[in-house]
């Protein structure tokens, strides 16, 4: 959300010196600007069985009303394994602007937990071709069963920023409609189509870890859905944010909060707690997350009906390094290494390997090799080469 308002103040006024005309004689001028990005990859894996090109395009519109004012929203375009066209919307909201230091957001909006969904998920600005491992799909299939998606939903949000000293602080808050059991969907018949790739918490269905003492009951592992809807399964909001301290333009360390009732009763919850950090050096960027989640369940225990938790974490390191710092002749090349895995439940582990090649500012070709090893399933490896832009 930070990102995105840095980027829709400088684009709209650009836009503005433009673009702007005279509407019906009056002085009022229309300031919009058409920005995005888009890539094309190859992909060659094991497990999908899969070796085939894919095209995604992705174009952000961005809208100023008013100086307080400013409306975005995010289309993603891109091809089925028919041939069908594919289209979700990503996020669609208004800002408003308090002051300097204070936004009010409404619609659906990417949430602000972690930094990956918010800020780091478009192919031009993840170093890796793959999404890591702890989120779901996002233009990126994996071997791996995520904590949770990459994270958008329909309600309203608030940040504040103070700044202490040299350093800024970030005060994140939203409130939204929230997840639901995906058993409530099973009638009505919904087609897993990419759209719900992106959306949907793909929950393991392997029995809990018996050697943990909050899950050693046995039962299955319940599914949640993230799917964004302008509807509400319960009477229950899902609520969150992130608190964040930045030393910009050097290094930020945040952490997150998100709760939301996803059954009809509002009796069960999934809670998720997250660490972030973004470290920006001259040779080199260093990005993580840790999530932990704790989803609730009915289980029978002594004959009786009980709500228990069951607990999953996991983490990502990404480091990138410009070697053409280091040699000159090598010009805008980065290597690029990432290690991410899951535990307690369908724990597993990934290593990736890539180098990145910048054309310019805004395009860059990704050269990439993933291995996954799964503890009780089949493990994967994957290569493949993107070409990204942003416009």
């Amino acid at each position: 959300m930070r990102l995105r308002k840095g980027v829709l103040h400088a684009m709209i006024f650009v836009a503005g010196m433009i673009t702007s005309s005279p509407l019906l004689a009056s002085e009022t001028t229309d300031r919009f600007v058409f920005v995005g990005y888009g890539d094309v990859k190859y992909e060659s894996a094991d497990v999908a069985d899969t070796d085939a090109f894919s095209a995604r395009f992705i174009p952000i519109f961005l809208f100023s009303l008013n100086d307080k004012m400013h409306v975005e929203a995010e289309l993603e375009f891109g091809l089925g394994e028919n041939g069908e066209t594919e289209t979700e919307l990503e996020y669609a909201d208004i800002h408003y602007f308090l002051n300097d230091n204070t936004t009010l957001t409404a619609g659906k909006f990417l949430l602000p937990f972690g930094q990956f969904s918010a800020n780091w998920h478009p192919s031009w600005i993840n170093r890796s071709i793959w999404t890591p491992g702890v989120y779901g799909a996002h233009g990126s299939s994996q071997a791996m069963d995520p904590l949770l998606p990459i994270l958008s939903d329909v309600g309203v949000a608030a940040q504040q920023v103070y700044q202490v000293g040299s350093a800024k602080v970030f005060v994140d808050v939203f409130m939204t409609n929230g997840p639901r059991s995906e058993a409530a969907h099973d009638e009505e018949e919904i087609e897993d189509d990419h759209d719900d790739l992106i959306a949907r918490f793909f929950a393991p269905s392997a029995a809990a870890d018996p050697d943990s003492e909050e899950d050693g009951h046995g039962e299955a592992f319940p599914e949640v859905e993230f799917e964004a809807t302008s509807s509400d399964n319960n009477s229950n909001k899902a609520f969150g944010g992130r608190l964040a301290i930045a030393l910009l333009p050097s290094i930020e360390i945040g952490t997150s909060y998100y709760q939301g009732a996803y059954d009809e009763q509002g009796q069960l919850d999934i809670t998720a707690n997250g660490f972030d950090i973004n470290f920006i050096s001259t040779h080199a960027i260093i990005r993580g997350e840790y999530i932990k989640t704790e989803t609730d369940s009915f289980v029978e225990r002594d004959h009786e009906q009980t709500i228990d938790s069951f607990s999953r974490n996991g983490w990502f390191l990404q480091g990138t390094f410009f070697v053409g710092h280091a040699f000159q002749s090598l010009g805008s090349t980065e290597l690029v290494l990432e290690y991410a895995e899951t535990n307690k439940i369908e724990e597993a582990e990934r290593w990736m390997v890539g180098v990145n090649y910048w054309l310019d500012p805004r395009s860059v070709i990704k050269v990439g090799y993933e291995d996954t090893d799964v503890v009780e399933g089949p493990d994967d490896t994957r290569f493949a080469v993107q070409f990204s832009y942003g416009f």
